[in-house]
C-alpha cells in the first residue's frame, strides 16, 4: 500500500471520485507512450488551481515500460500526487518526472512484475498543490524503553502487507498479500504489555473525517504532514468504516470474513511520503495502538511498513502487535533494539521484523532496523519515500472489531 504492499503488501483505492475540493470529474482515458504523454484534463481542471486537493478517477493503458506519462492539464506542479489502483496494481509516482504539466505513473503486478503493454488499469488519483503544514515538534525518543517484563522466547505468527504512493508529502502506498497464509493453528506471540514512553491516551469521539468502504477501493486525507488512508488494497469481503480526529488519533471498525485467499485485505494506516530521502534522515516514531480485546477468530497485524529504495520492490515491515499472522520468507535470525527481541523473516525484497511481545505503545527506533537492514546488504539503496503504521487484517471472523490510533510521530534529524 500496495506501493503500502510488497512482497507481501497492498493499496488499493475506489474506482469512485475522491474530491476533496468542488471539483468533479468524469474518468479519463490515458493511452500514453513513455516519451509522448497525452492529454487527460479538461477545461474544468483550468480551476484546480485555486484548490488545495484535487480527486479524480483515471484509465490509464500501459506502455512497454509498464508505466504512462500523464499530463494532469493544471499548468501548476502538485505539492503531491497520490495514486490508488481499483485492483490489485503496485502504483508509484516519479518525483523526479512530476511538472507543471504532466507525472510518469509507473504500475507493477501485485507479485512485482511488469505489466503487458496495453493493459488497462483504473486508479484514483489525488492532487494536493497547497504545501504541507510543517511537521509537529516531537520530543526526542527515550534512550530507555524498557519493557514490563523481558521479551520471551515464543515464536510468533504473522503476515506483511503493504500500500501504493506518490511523490510529494501526503500519498498512499500498496500492499501485496503475503506469500505465507496465515493459519489458526499458528502459535500466537506472548501478550505482555511493555510500559509506553509517553504515549498520550485519547480516544476519537468527534472525528472530522470518516470514509467507509466495502470493495477494494479507500479513500484517505491529508492532515498537516501525514496522510490517513483507508487502504483496501486487496478487499473482496469486507466493510472497513475509519473515523478520523487526526493523523495521530482515529480508529477503523471492521467486519471481515475469512476470505478464500486467507491474505491480508487491507491495511488502513497513518504515513509520511518522502522524495526519497536518505534512510539516516529518519531516527525514531512514536506510536500507539489498541486491538480488539476478545477475538478469537481474528487475523492480523499491526505494524509499521516502510518502503526501501525508490520503488516497491524492496519492503521493511516492524510487527508490534500480531494475531495469529505469519510472514512471508523464513526466519533467519534475531535482533534485540530499545530492549525489545525481534524475530527476523526475509525474502528477496521483503523483511519482517515481528516483536516477540506485544507493543501496545511506545518509541520505535527506526534508525537501528534501517542500519540492521544496510549492514545485512537489504538495503542496497538506502533511501526511502514513505514510512506507514497500521493495521493489516486478515479475518475478524465476520464480526464488527475496532483498531484505535491514538499516537504516531516521526521524529527526524
Amino acid at each position: 500500500m500496495p506501493p503500502s504492499r510488497t512482497s507481501t503488501s497492498r493499496r488499493l483505492l475506489p474506482a469512485a471520485l475522491v474530491a476533496v475540493g468542488a471539483l468533479a470529474v468524469a474518468p479519463i482515458v490515458v493511452h500514453a507512450s513513455k516519451d509522448s504523454p497525452v492529454a487527460t484534463a479538461n477545461a474544468a481542471d483550468s480551476t484546480a488551481t485555486a484548490l488545495p486537493s484535487v480527486g479524480r478517477v483515471e484509465t490509464c493503458v500501459v506502455d512497454a515500460y509498464s508505466g504512462c506519462t500523464v499530463r494532469h492539464g493544471f499548468g501548476q506542479k502538485p505539492a503531491a500526487i497520490t495514486a490508488t489502483a481499483s485492483g490489485p496494481a503496485l502504483l508509484s509516482i516519479d518525483p523526479q518526472r512530476t511538472t507543471d504539466e504532466s507525472y510518469r505513473l509507473r504500475a507493477l503486478r501485485y507479485d512485482g512484475n511488469r505489466y503487458r503493454a496495453g493493459t488497462k488499469l483504473t486508479y484514483t488519483v489525488h492532487y494536493d498543490f497547497a504545501q504541507v503544514a510543517g511537521q509537529p515538534t516531537t520530543p526526542a525518543p527515550s534512550a530507555s524503553t524498557a519493557p514490563t517484563k523481558p521479551p520471551t522466547s515464543s515464536t510468533p505468527s504473522a503476515s506483511p502487507t503493504k500500500t501504493t504512493t506518490s511523490s510529494a508529502p501526503t500519498s498512499t502506498a500498496p500492499t501485496k498479500p503475503p506469500t505465507s497464509t496465515p493459519t489458526s493453528t499458528a502459535s500466537t506471540p506472548a501478550t505482555t504489555t511493555p510500559t509506553s514512553t509517553g504515549s498520550p491516551s485519547q480516544t476519537c469521539t468527534n472525528p472530522t473525517w470518516t470514509t467507509s468502504s466495502s470493495n477494494n477501493q479507500g479513500e484517505g486525507r491529508t492532515f498537516g504532514a501525514y496522510y490517513v488512508h483507508n487502504n483496501m488494497w486487496n478487499n473482496h469481503n469486507g466493510t472497513y468504516a475509519l473515523s478520523a480526529c487526526n493523523y495521530n488519533n482515529w480508529y477503523v471498525d471492521v467486519t471481515q470474513p475469512l476470505p478464500g485467499d486467507k491474505g491480508v485485505q487491507a491495511y488502513p494506516n497513518v504515513h509520511k511520503d518522502y522524495n526519497d530521502v536518505p534512510l539516516t534522515k529518519i531516527q525514531s516514531a512514536k506510536f500507539a495502538a489498541s486491538t480488539p480485546a476478545n477475538c478469537s477468530a481474528c487475523i492480523y497485524n499491526v505494524a509499521f511498513d516502510v518502503w526501501i529504495g525508490d520503488g516497491l520492490n524492496n519492503e521493511l515491515m516492524i510487527w508490534t502487535d500480531n494475531k495469529n499472522q505469519v510472514p512471508a520468507g523464513r526466519k533467519v535470525g534475531t535482533v534485540t533494539f530499545g530492549g525489545f527481541t525481534y524475530d527476523v523473516w526475509h525474502q528477496n525484497g521483503y523483511t519482517a521484523y515481528v516483536s516477540q511481545v506485544t507493543q501496545k505503545s511506545g518509541t520505535m527506533p527506526l534508525a537501528s532496523f534501517f542500519a540492521d537492514m544496510v549492514q545485512r546488504g537489504w538495503a542496497p539503496k538506502a533511501t526511502t519515500w514513505q514510512v506507514d503504521y497500521g493495521v493489516e487484517v486478515v479475518s475478524t471472523g465476520g464480526t464488527k472489531q475496532r483498531f484505535n490510533f491514538t499516537d504516531f510521530s516521526i521524529q527526524e534529524n
